[in-house]
């Protein structure tokens, strides 16, 4: 696996479709990536975050989703997508393109 894109998720049922999208795209632009997994870490969002993840996961074989059982927090999210990634490279990023 060339690239892990790792994302922690609270609270964004409205923009997970658009930010999936947007990172398929870009990274369609760059030739030295072959293989990529984004993981998707649910951090016990209490709207319907978990739903489209997982509706997400079924439409792209690159999408991986993670439901944490309690909020455990940004970092701690990131953490559990690290430990499942198998990227050469990795890289994290917010639920809101930044």
């Amino acid at each position: 696996m060339d690239l892990s894109v790792i994302i922690p998720v609270y609270n964004s049922e409205k923009i997970i479709n658009n930010l999936v999208d947007q990172i398929i795209d870009s990274i369609k632009n760059i030739h030295t990536i072959n293989s990529y997994e984004i993981i998707l870490i649910n951090d016990c969002s209490p709207d319907s975050s978990w739903e489209k993840i997982k509706l997400l996961s079924k439409k792209y074989s690159v999408v991986k989703g993670i439901s944490l059982a309690e909020n455990f927090g940004q970092h701690n999210a990131i953490m559990a997508g690290l430990k499942e990634c198998s990227g050469e490279k990795i890289i994290t990023m917010d639920d809101d393109l930044q």
